[in-house]
This record gives C-alpha cells, structure tokens and sequence, in this order.
C-alpha cells in the first residue's frame, strides 16, 4: 500500500487559510484514495477530533511549529524514512533537503513574500523566500491555488511552468447549508452582532487592505442606504499589522465599525451567512477562499479586481480596484441601495462557488500525486 505523508502542522486553533486548506484535504483525501495509507504530521497544539475518521488515516503528532526551519531540515526527514513514505506533501511551501521521502509534493499558495516584501514581516519573508526556491527545485511537482498564482512563480522565480499544477481550493459544504436560528442567534449573541452588517473576514493586516476598506466605510455611511448598517471586520492581527482601531477612530467610523477578533471556524458560517453584504478589497492573494465562501452563503460579494481575486470571482462579484477607496465605497453603496442588484449577484455567486468543492480539490491533487508516483491514471 502506498504512505503519503501530508503536513498538517497549520491545523491548530486559530488557524489560517493554510490550516483549513491542509484539514480540507486531510478530511477528504483518505475516502478518494482508499488504496492509500495516510500519516497526518501534526502539532502538538492540535485539538478537538481526528482530521480524518478513516481507516486509513492517522495522525502523528510532533512538538515543533508550523513555520519551523530546524525541524523541517533535521529532523522530518528521519520521520518519513520512519514511516515509510512513498510521497511527502508539503502543505507550507518548505521541503526537506535531506528528502526521507521516495517523492515529494509542495503546495505554494502564492509568492506576495518576493512580490510584494514590503508587506510581509522580514523573518517570514526571509523564511518562505529562501525556503519556496529549494522546493521548486528538489519537489517532483508542485501544486498552487490559482493560474495567476503560477504565473507569479514562474514569474519571480524560473520554475518550469510544466512543474507546476493548479489545483483550485474548495468551499466546506457547510458555507452552503443555511444555519439554524438557534445557532445565528448564539453566533450573534456571542460576538454582538448588528442586526443588519457588512462583513470582511480575514487577517487584519496591511496587505488585506483594511485601512482603504475603513476610508470607503466612512464614504458610505454618508449615505442614506447605509442608515442602520456596521462594518463587522472578523479577524485577528497577522503579518505586517496596522493600527486599524486608530484608523477606524480618524475615519469617523469607530461607532459604525465592529471589530470582533477571531471567529472561531465552527461559528464563520453563520456569520457569513447572516451578513448583508460581503467585502474583501485584498491587495494580493494566492485564491482568496473567503469570497467563494460568501457566495455559497448567498451573500452578495465586492472584492478586488487584481491578483487571483477576479479570476476565482469571476463575473459573480462586483470588482473594483482595490486602491481606490472612491470606487469600493461606491460599490458597497450601490449593493446597499440596490436589492435587484444584490439579487443578481446572489444568484450568480451560489452557481460559481459550486464549482468549487472539496472533492474536485482532492481529485485534483490526487491526479498530482499518481503523476509523480507514476500510477498513470
């Protein structure tokens, strides 16, 4: 039987996209490919149940970091000759140089660190740099989220564009399944929602933009569709932070503007499913999972019109230049004032973001792994 080994040391609470990526696959990977033994690497500050309830899924839990250079190059390479591995699949960009594994696979979400380093911090930046050149070269494939995600690395760093695969992430089912009204009024409860609010959910760092999403809140709540509406910003700080309390206060939107910190994942799809309207002006991203998330809720979405934004959103979201403050706020605006408007995107988000599922991700990623374990099929 072939043993995969598949990094799953983002998957810890609190995590980020790259957690829930590495979960969607754990939970996914083990019923499409039953003629495969899989060995979850985790960390120690992984709760809760299995990521997998499959027979031929386990978990092997380490004392070491997500982002965890000594560990990664001395000491992983001895655990996959320890198990035995086939194939290794980096879900975090790095690869060891030592190998223990007969393949490897590595999955590099986007490359914003080279792109753009002014808006990361300098040791991640350092880190995933050095780190995402030695896995383009020494992987057997590498696996990334979007077409323009691969242009990027062929871009900034020569890799051989027939070594890379995209394989597009996909929406947890349970974006689309309409929550309970016992659940929306514990999830509202808790974080003190408004009855009528805007939603952005991620990071709150620079390069998601939120400072600019502040600026064109405070254009909005001008207007007469905006009366009894707030901006809920869901998230925790990450990255290069801002001080977007202070921002909020010199926008004149402290009191329209809600900050409730990071939402635990078991309450984001009743939070996203009871907003009004969804907003994500990012800057750059590698796919950008929230908005396809906000569609399948049947929210109507603004997001950026750059990097992979508008190539996941397609016609389904209303597009706009994410510097321009003048053109988000007048988006938001017109999405307020309009419910013939929001309707129609509604209606077009629901059929885009299914398209989008955990399975057609775990197939396409398996497809990678028989590539480079040359099964052929």
């Amino acid at each position: 039987m072939v043993r995969i080994a598949l990094d799953c040391r983002s998957v810890f609470p609190g995590m980020g996209g790259i957690g829930r990526y590495a979960a969607a696959l754990a939970g996914t990977l083990p019923l499409t490919y039953k003629g495969a033994e899989f060995h979850f690497l985790v960390t120690e500050r992984k709760e809760g149940p299995p990521l997998s309830e499959a027979q031929n899924a386990c978990e092997r839990r380490f004392v070491c970091g997500m982002i965890d250079e000594r560990w990664e190059q001395l000491e992983l390479p001895g655990e996959l000759a320890g198990i035995g591995a086939d194939l290794y699949h980096s879900t975090c960009f790095s690869l060891p140089v030592a190998g223990g594994a007969k393949r490897t696979v590595a999955t590099v979400h986007d490359v914003i660190f080279r792109r753009h380093p002014e808006l990361v911090d300098e040791k991640l930046r350092v880190y995933l740099d050095k780190w995402t050149a030695v896995a383009l070269d020494l992987a057997d494939a590498v696996i990334t989220v979007s077409e323009f995600s691969k242009g990027e690395i062929c871009k900034l760093y020569g890799a051989r564009p027939e070594k890379i695969r995209v394989v597009y992430n996909g929406v947890d089912p349970r974006f689309g399944q309409k929550p309970s009204a016992k659940k929306s009024r514990e999830v509202a409860g808790r974080l003190k929602l408004p009855q009528r609010y805007v939603l952005y959910v991620g990071a709150l760092e620079e390069k998601k933009n939120v400072a600019r999403l502040l600026a064109a809140w405070g254009q909005v709540t001008e207007q007469d569709s905006a009366r009894g509406w707030k901006l809920v910003l869901a998230g925790g700080t990450g990255g290069k932070r801002g001080s977007f309390q202070e921002t909020a206060e010199a926008e004149r939107v402290k009191d329209s503007t809600l900050f409730a910190g990071y939402v635990p994942d078991e309450d984001l799809p009743a939070l996203v499913a009871n907003a009004g309207l969804f907003v994500y002006p990012s800057l750059y991203e590698g796919f950008g999972l929230p908005v396809l998330e906000a569609m399948a809720a049947g929210v109507p979405v603004v997001t950026s019109q750059t990097s992979s934004l508008g190539e996941v959103a397609g016609d389904a979201a209303r597009l706009v230049d994410p510097e321009s403050v003048d053109e988000m706020a007048e988006a938001m605006s017109e999405l307020l004032g309009d419910k013939k408007l929001a309707q129609g995107l509604r209606k077009k988000g629901l059929s885009r973001a299914a398209e989008f599922t955990l399975e057609r991700c775990a197939r396409g990623t398996l497809a990678v792994y028989r590539g480079v374990l040359g099964e052929g099929r």
